[in-house]
């Protein structure tokens, strides 16, 4: 599943928490992440911490 850090709050505009991956022991990036879906990963999107952002609607032509 594809998932990116939640935005930080209203107290911080343009931030997004910091989200360790434990494989890696690394920050998930702010561009998001393929990560498997595993307990970690499910329970980090059950408290908000990430976030799974809907798919990009794909833009109609000018000629349609």
């Amino acid at each position: 599943m594809f998932v990116i850090p939640a935005p930080a709050g209203a107290d911080l505009p343009g931030t997004h928490l910091r989200v360790l991956d434990p494989d890696t022991g690394r920050a998930l990036p702010e561009t998001g992440a393929e990560v498997p879906a595993t307990p970690y990963w499910l329970r980090r999107l059950a408290e908000g911490d990430v976030i799974v952002p809907a798919p990009a609607r794909p833009r109609k032509s000018a000629q349609e």
